[in-house]
Parts: structure tokens; C-alpha cells; sequence
């Protein structure tokens, strides 16, 4: 009589091998197990399904009506079930501590890239992979992101402005204070002299009705980011408005700071990431170094390491 029971797993990988072999001698060596303990197992097996899966005849090693039917879908269910196990060995713990985040190009540029060596050398466990989005990013840049965190195709986005969408979680890393900068000190006056502008930038739009006056006066130029203004600035006494943490940058630290005409941000760079009951120890590792590191930078230790 047929079992209720399910067929042990074990007893179907016997099977699966024993089918396959000229004999149970055979099978055995292949499984490292013993002859006898392969006959139990199919014998168990046969129980268990109530039916012969293989003849019995000493002479000949053959599979019955019901063992021809049953072998071949089950070694190609075990030969997929064994390169799944590999996949997941050769995984291995690089897989569960590789840590994706979205960052402004700028923020990588002028900030973050120098030190990464030291949050390496405290986890040299966690791999973490970057991509690029928008330092301010406008509407349809917010609803990707929401989109890329909610899908867990990103882990942390660092931006400009909290993400509306109660399944995120946004967390306030600093306040942007943007200082008119140049390169070169000329005796010119500001209102003289070309600035190079994100005209649609949150730094714009605060400067404009912070220094009213001498934005009305200015003669400007459009661009698209920070990165774009510094290059054209590059070797001149034109201006932009950079934000004072990028300042610390070795390549900035000798630009030429009017600080009596910053600005701060009526909104926070944030790091957001997907509401979780518990968060993953790689993700929760980078945000407390990363803020522990811009807190140290804002006071005033601007080294790396």
C-alpha cells in the first residue's frame, strides 16, 4: 500500500544516482556509502511509494515501468537543485555585505572618494557599489529613486531634500551652506566679475533672495553642476557657489572663499533607505560612519584619515 508520507529526499537522490549506475555497487562508491545502505534506501523508497522501482533479479541491474518514469525528471531536478547550492556557495558572505548606494557625482568627487579608504579598513567585509543620480533632484529624479529603494535595486540614496513615501525612511546628514568662490583673487568687484551657475538649483534660488541686491547685478552663466562650474572657473577670477564641505577638498582648500555672502539651505542633504523591522548590518555600518565622519568634517577635522 501507497504512504501518506512524503518520499525522503535522501532515499530520491539514491535512487536518482542507483538508476543511473550499472549497479548498487557502483552507486555506492559514487555516494561514498556503503551497498547495503543504497538497498535500503531504495527499498524504503519503494515502500513509501508503493510500488517496484527496479527488477528483482540478481543477474539484471534494470528499472521497472515505474522507475523508468520517475528517473529522468528526478536527476534533472537534483542536477538544478546541486547548481543552485553552488551558485549560492560561490556567493558565499561577498553577496550578503555588498552594499549599493546612490550618490550625487559631486558628494563622490569632492567629499566621499578620499574617504572610503578608512571605512574599508573598519569593514573590509562590506563591498560597496555606486551609482550616480542628481545632487537636487527635481520631481521625476525623487519618483525614481522612491521606485529603485521600494524594488531594493539601490540600499542608500544620498540627496538633497526628503523623499516623499512612507515606506522610506529619510535621515538628515547636514545642512548645505554654498560660499561664492574663485579660484583667482581679483581686486574687481563681484557684481564684475562672470559667475558660473545651477540657475535652477536650491543654492540659486536661496542666494537670489538672501543677497538680493547684488544678484540683480550679477552677470550670469548657466550650468548644470558644481563639477562643470569648477572646471570653468579653473585658472580665472570667475565665481560659483560651492558648498563649504566640498572646500575641504585639497583642490579647493586654496580657492579664494567669500564667506560674507553664503547661504544656507532651507533643506537637508538626507540618506534614505527602505523601511525595514531590521535593517542590514552593512547599510546600518556606512550610515553611522558616514555620519560620524561628516560631524568630524563640520567641526572643523577635514583630514581623511
Amino acid at each position: 500500500m501507497a504512504q501518506d508520507k512524503s518520499p525522503s529526499l535522501n532515499a530520491l537522490r539514491v535512487f536518482a544516482v542507483a538508476a543511473h549506475a550499472d549497479s548498487f555497487k557502483q552507486a555506492a562508491q559514487q555516494l561514498g556509502v556503503s551497498q547495503s545502505n543504497i538497498t535500503r534506501q531504495i527499498q524504503a523508497l519503494e515502500e513509501q511509494l508503493g510500488t517496484r522501482l527496479f527488477q528483482r533479479d540478481n543477474r539484471v541491474h534494470a528499472l521497472s515501468a515505474a522507475g523508468e518514469v520517475l528517473a529522468p525528471d528526478l536527476l534533472r531536478i537534483f542536477r538544478e537543485l546541486d547548481r543552485v547550492v553552488d551558485r549560492a556557495r560561490s556567493v558565499g558572505d561577498s553577496e550578503l555585505t555588498t552594499l549599493r548606494i546612490a550618490v550625487p557625482e559631486s558628494f563622490l568627487r569632492w567629499w566621499l572618494s578620499r574617504r572610503l579608504a578608512e571605512f574599508y579598513a573598519l569593514y573590509p567585509h562590506i563591498q560597496v557599489q555606486f551609482q550616480t543620480v542628481e545632487l537636487f533632484p527635481q520631481s521625476h529624479g525623487q519618483a525614481t529613486l522612491c521606485q529603485q529603494l521600494a524594488h531594493e535595486e539601490i540600499d542608500l540614496a544620498i540627496h538633497y531634500g526628503a523623499l516623499r513615501d512612507k515606506a522610506l525612511h529619510s535621515s538628515v546628514l547636514y545642512t548645505p551652506t554654498y560660499i561664492p568662490v574663485a579660484q583667482a583673487s581679483s581686486e574687481k568687484a563681484l557684481a564684475s566679475r562672470l559667475w558660473w551657475v545651477d540657475s535652477h538649483a536650491p543654492y540659486w534660488r536661496q542666494f537670489k533672495k538672501a543677497q538680493a541686491h547684488l544678484a540683480r547685478q550679477l552677470t550670469l552663466r548657466h550650468v548644470s553642476s558644481c563639477n562643470i562650474a569648477i572646471d570653468l572657473t579653473h585658472g580665472t577670477d570667475h565665481l560659483t557657489l560651492i558648498d563649504q564641505l566640498f572646500l575641504m577638498h585639497p583642490q579647493l582648500q586654496g580657492y579664494v572663499k567669500h564667506t560674507e555672502y553664503q547661504v544656507s539651505l532651507p533643506e537637508a542633504m538626507v540618506a534614505s533607505y527602505k523601511q525595514r523591522a531590521r535593517q542590514p548590518l552593512a547599510l546600518v555600518a556606512f550610515h553611522k560612519w558616514l555620519d560620524a565622519r561628516l560631524t568630524s568634517s563640520l567641526a572643523g577635522n577635514a583630514q581623511p584619515n
